[in-house]
């Protein structure tokens, strides 16, 4: 619908409404904080009826969620001796330096002495990571003087990165295992480079939601999105770019103004609900914000049944004649 420049037309009826997560009815999902997923009772003059088009103007989303979370901060290390056993990173979002020695710290403890299956005895190995900014990827590097491999595991063959960390360290689906075998130099022994490059701060990428009206919009995914409903009508309403580091806040505005969705003169809407979720992934549904709100600017266009025509002056004194119509 993009024959209108909302309340230009006598057409429709345009409402604007300004919303924001703190100010919501109630949470829409009893699993999800109110400010993660905000249901809103829609207010105004009267209630909204003949809806003909909707649109999400504006955002402004905080970026509070953190990038290694509870969904994700697992995978699995196993070696000659060990294993697997299960890497845990810390929560939250990171540095490159940062990432490097949360890495070192994760695998260590279970090569480096503390033994936590009962391998007391036995000859285990010290772990050092490093960074390559040019090719934006880490090494990760033991001290083995025997040129035993050891390997990562991020799920299983088509893993989808939603349950570990491999689209953020480089990794691909499945077991990765060491390549690689310095006899000397510093760092030496067997090294294992993630084969892609890391993302450290996330997806590139948000979607804005909604469960009550995001399937009767236009807008469509491939289908091998599988995470998001594989091409099917989903809750997406607006696809929105990552364009601050964490602790800033993304200022979106649509960039088609005149590009509205269609919603068919939907009968009535009396409430709506919105969310956030990162990439295309879904281990965190909805994304969370760690107790920060996000705001939206939304525009509805109401179908207006009556109208006002006007017609050039009469014969008569060059008065103007007003018809009232009904469509």
């Amino acid at each position: 619908m993009a024959s209108n420049f909302g309340g230009l037309s006598d057409k429709y009826r345009y409402f604007e409404f300004e919303l924001d997560s703190l100010d919501d009815s109630q949470a829409a999902n009893n699993s999800a904080s109110a400010t993660d997923w905000p249901l809103f009772k829609i207010g105004g003059k009267k209630p909204l009826e003949n809806i003909a088009a909707i649109k999400i103007l504006e955002c402004q989303i905080p970026f509070t969620w953190y990038v290694i979370n509870t969904s994700n901060n697992t995978f699995l290390y196993q070696d000659a001796f060990v294993g697997p056993l299960t890497v845990v990173l810390p929560i939250g979002n990171f540095t490159v330096t940062q990432m490097l020695n949360n890495l070192q710290n994760a695998i260590n403890p279970y090569n480096a002495g503390s033994n936590p299956g009962g391998l007391v005895g036995q000859t285990l190995y010290t772990y050092t990571v490093t960074y390559d900014s040019t090719q934006q990827k880490f090494t990760y590097w033991n001290n083995n003087g025997s040129n035993t491999p050891f390997s990562f595991t991020f799920g299983t063959v088509n893993d989808e990165g939603n349950t570990n960390p491999r689209l953020i360290l480089g990794f691909p689906d499945g077991t990765t295992t060491s390549g690689g075998y310095a006899a000397s130099g510093t760092p030496k022994g067997n090294f294992l480079t993630s084969p892609n490059a890391m993302s450290i701060t996330g997806p590139n990428y948000l979607y804005l939601n909604s469960q009550r009206i995001g399937n009767l919009t236009d807008l469509y995914l491939p289908r091998g999105a599988v995470n998001l409903g594989g091409g099917n009508a989903g809750p997406q309403m607006a696809k929105i770019p990552v364009n601050v580091q964490p602790g800033g806040v993304i200022f979106w505005v649509d960039p088609a103004p005149m590009m509205w969705f269609d919603l068919e003169n939907l009968q009535s809407l009396t409430e709506i609900d919105f969310f956030l979720s990162l990439g295309n992934t879904s281990g965190q549904y909805p994304l969370q914000l760690n107790g920060q709100p996000f705001s939206l600017k939304i525009g509805l266009l109401v179908n207006d049944f009556t109208s006002n025509n006007y017609s050039s002056g009469g014969n008569v004194n060059d008065r103007v004649r007003t018809r009232i119509a009904r469509r």
